[in-house]
């Protein structure tokens, strides 16, 4: 089952004017209702409505962003998922103890704006929750904000070079590289 083309999984799909919106919308274990088999981490999920209110543009657009579900987020729900397929054929029977929900999950984004060892730049920005939780921390527009946070400069371009050969790494399933976080 599909919505808006992607899976429908265990979120809270009823459509809700934005003051109604919640963190308990979001899914914990990412799979789908219908099909007990079949999960959908990272990007594959339908997410149950933007994360901060709808707008418009001035020729009428609609704005409304979805929380970033690629890189760190994708990582850490394959990994929660894969630990529930594991633990359910251990068990001979469906276990969902493992559980994250973006509304209680940070990311880290970095991105390379600019070439070079010593002129390069990066954007290195954290964010937590993914998702705002507005009951959690009203003051400050849903976030934590001792963990949100973003910087620009060539320290950003050296750790986005540094973690793109982690990564690679880890990919490759060299020694320790289970020791590299998502």
């Amino acid at each position: 089952k599909l919505f808006k083309g992607f899976m429908i999984v265990d979120a809270d799909y009823t459509p809700k004017p934005y003051e109604e919106w919640s963190v308990q919308d979001w899914p914990e274990t990412y799979q789908n209702p219908s099909y007990n088999n079949i999960f959908a981490p990272g990007i594959a999920f339908a997410p149950p409505h933007a994360i901060s209110k709808p707008r418009k543009s001035k020729n009428g657009t609609d704005i409304s962003p979805s929380p970033p579900r690629t890189g760190m987020p994708s990582g850490i729900t394959a990994k929660l998922v894969a630990d529930n397929i594991i633990d359910s054929i251990k068990q001979n029977k469906e276990v969902l103890r493992h559980k994250g929900s973006l509304g209680n999950m940070g990311a880290a984004c970095i991105a390379s704006a600019g070439y070079g060892l010593t002129q390069g730049s990066g954007v290195s920005i954290t964010t937590f929750p993914i998702v705002p939780d507005y009951e959690k921390y009203p003051d400050t527009q849903g976030r934590k904000l001792g963990k949100t946070f973003g910087e620009i400069g060539l320290a950003g371009h050296w750790l986005k070079l540094a973690l793109h050969y982690a990564f690679i790494y880890k990919a490759k399933m060299k020694p320790f590289w289970w020791l590299i976080p998502e």
